[in-house]
């Protein structure tokens, strides 16, 4: 069965996004944070494809910010960042737009340049992509 396309309307989620977070005394403590990112903030969605009057979200599209890490300011214990890029690392393998494939609700998300993974939030639900 296939899921709703995804666009620049919607949000992706991650949790956790562990950030290493300044205490008062001046150490770093590692604190779970949700990652949000806006998909109406994505490059490289198509600029021909549309879905409900909005661009559909490719394969490679990216959003280069995210939010809800704000006090981590010590970056993530993978990354080193917060509240940066989020990248989709799963879409469909047999719609395709632009020659690439469109991502989906539900499919996977690299979050704050990779220190989260995440979930597509957002999709259209009256226009359905297969696998």
């Amino acid at each position: 069965m296939g899921k709703p396309v995804a666009r620049t309307e919607g949000t992706c989620m991650a949790f956790p996004d562990i950030l290493n977070t300044p205490t008062p005394s001046g150490a770093l403590v590692p604190i779970p944070y949700p990652n949000i990112a806006q998909l109406a903030d994505a490059q490289g969605a198509s600029a021909d494809v549309m879905a409900g009057g909005k661009p559909v979200i490719l394969e490679d599209s990216r959003i280069p910010t995210s939010s809800g890490g704000e006090a981590g300011t010590g970056g993530g214990t993978t990354s080193g960042t917060f509240n940066q890029a989020c990248t989709f690392t799963s879409c469909s393998r047999s719609v395709k737009a632009n020659g690439k494939g469109i991502v989906r609700q539900l499919d996977r998300t690299a979050q704050n340049n990779d220190n989260a993974q995440g979930v597509v939030l957002a999709g259209l639900p009256s226009v359905l992509v297969g696998d």
